[in-house]
């Protein structure tokens, strides 16, 4: 009997203590694999968020794509981030315009998936080889073949609002090996833990090595956190698979598998084992009742420290699983399990500090990008050579003011400006001297006006200024100062220069906001025609 009891006390005692440490374990790595997925997720997430936010600023919707600032842009950002092996633009028929560092720039990429999904949408492609660029870039990681992801995004043309181009970067996959080093710990890898990381359809990404020889376990959401599964092997292994779930616009289906060998996971509770038989067989031999007293005496803390491990499972942090209890298996029992808990909850912490250190990174990279994209949207807005606005600020400006004068009749009146013969000034004095005059023009005309009159440099040697609440005949003096301060300065040495000036106001039967515009064009085409050098007024009549 008191065999029977011991027996029974030994075997109770070893499979909830068998049971808990499976459960603590797996829950260790689910943690661990939980980690991986998120830092993986994460990072997916940023780089499809930055490829979008790049191929979205002016700089590329509004620039020619043979624009040297085009090739820098492209240069400083594959800088930024080492993984990054390629970056470029390739035109709508699928030719590379641009590259970072020139590389593959005339290819033909029109086939490749990342073109034909990328004019469509945001677009990341799963893990592949690239004989070519494999060739004409340094692996990071020698130890295995290169392989890369691909990010890629439409540009979309500011203006016609047709597609301008597909942004593209290939991603070194050696990647995922610097996210897996640096979410396990040193003493996870000794304990035979493995990282694997699985494609939609199952097939082994990495490790390379492990390609073609291990086939991980097939995901089955109905499936409990943790798992044992013997892998195709006569061994078993403690095993996790977690799916990456990110917010891009591809879910790839990667899925990140851990596992660590059973004997290795409860090596604790095997020897806790060998142990409760030895001490039951001991138990056997003295009577019942000391039998049942001391089996209790086990149980009894057993029992607590898996309560206590079961609301650590539940989520409290608070709890204590230290015990005075002088049996040296349950003080060994105790200990392993605080420490286990220690261990997840510092990698709790960790995995939570990582998060928000890229939380930070990310919001530092979309504050820096935001900012680029507001000078440039200003540099987009302004004429270069004058410091004027240019004809695309001219067209919003025009449009929203005839807008207010429909709705308000606050009127304007328009200046329509050419110099005289400036194509003799370039042939005569060269194209840096033209540049000087347009420069010295367009000083004397922003002098000439008031600060709430806008000035632009329509291109070549023409400018436009509008004139809110400013009546025609108000406008034909400001024009006139405006002609002869130009023909009073000395822009030149021993040379004239004259302004030919066109003026029309708005009238309420105009219905297009150019409409004003085409009769200051019109004056301005008489008063050359009439010798240059003078002021004509088209009368709204006149049209």
């Amino acid at each position: 009997m008191s065999l029977l009891i011991g027996a029974c006390a030994t075997i109770f005692i070893e499979k909830v203590a068998s049971d808990q440490m499976t459960k603590a374990m797996g829950l260790t790595l689910f943690v661990a694999a939980k980690s991986i997925s998120n830092t993986l997720a994460n990072s997916l997430n940023e780089r499809e968020r930055e490829i979008v936010l790049l191929s979205q600023s002016p700089l590329f919707e509004e620039m020619d794509l043979n624009h040297p600032r085009i090739q820098k842009q492209l240069d400083q950002v594959q800088k930024s981030y080492l993984y990054y092996a390629w970056m470029g633009i390739a035109d709508p028929e699928g030719e590379v315009k641009v590259a970072a560092h020139q590389l593959l720039e005339g290819a033909d990429v029109s086939q490749r998936d990342w073109f034909i999904e990328g004019k469509k949408q945001p677009y990341i492609g799963d893990v592949h080889e690239a004989i070519l660029l494999a060739k004409k870039v340094k692996a990071i990681d020698p130890e295995q073949p290169l392989r890369f992801i691909d990010f890629a995004a439409p540009i979309v043309d500011a203006e016609t609002k047709t597609l301008k181009g597909v942004l593209a970067v290939h991603a070194d996959w050696s990647w995922a090996k610097s996210v897996l080093e640096s979410s396990l710990t040193e003493n996870a890898t000794k304990r035979g833990v493995e990282v694997f990381i699985t494609d939609k359809n199952g097939e082994l990404l990495y490790p390379y090595s492990g390609i073609g020889k291990i086939q991980p376990p097939a995901y089955n959401p109905q499936e409990a956190r943790h798992f044992i599964h013997n892998w195709g092997s006569e061994q078993k292994y403690l095993t996790v698979n977690l799916p990456v779930i990110s917010n891009t616009a591809t879910d790839l289906g990667w899925h990140v598998v851990i596992r660590q060998p059973v004997e290795i996971a409860l090596s604790e509770v095997k020897s806790l084992q060998y142990e409760m038989y030895a001490l039951g067989l001991a138990f056997a031999l003295i009577l019942l009742f000391f039998t049942y007293r001391l089996a209790r005496r086990f149980s009894t803390p057993i029992e607590i420290l898996a309560r206590n491990a079961r609301l650590i499972e539940k989520g409290q942090q608070d709890i204590d699983f230290k015990t005075n209890n002088s049996i040296r298996e349950i003080r060994v029992l105790s200990n392993a399990l605080r420490s286990m808990v220690k261990t997840l909850l510092l990698q709790k912490q960790q995995l939570q500090t990582a998060n928000e250190n890229l939380e930070h990174k990310v919001n530092e990279r979309t504050a820096e990008l935001k900012a680029a994209n507001t000078e440039l949207e200003m540099l987009a807005s302004r004429d270069v050579l004058t410091g004027l606005k240019n004809r695309r600020a001219f067209n919003e400006y025009i449009e929203y003011l005839f807008a207010q004068f429909k709705r308000h009749q606050q009127s304007y009146s328009v200046l329509m400006l050419d110099i005289d013969y400036f194509k003799k000034v370039n042939d005569k004095f060269g194209h840096e001297m033209g540049d000087h005059v347009l420069h010295q023009t367009a000083e004397i005309i922003n002098q000439s006006v008031r600060s709430t009159d806008f000035v632009a440099r329509l291109g070549g040697e023409e400018f436009i200024i509008i004139l809110p609440s400013t009546t025609a005949k108000a406008a034909f003096n400001i024009a006139e100062k405006i002609r002869h301060q130009v023909a009073q300065a000395t822009i030149i040495s021993d040379y004239v220069l004259t302004l030919s000036i066109g003026v029309s106001e708005v009238v309420n039967m105009d219905e297009l906001a150019n409409a004003a515009v085409r009769r200051a064009d019109q004056a301005l085409y008489m008063a050359k025609a009439q010798g240059r050098n003078q002021v004509v007024m088209m009368n709204k009549s006149a049209e």
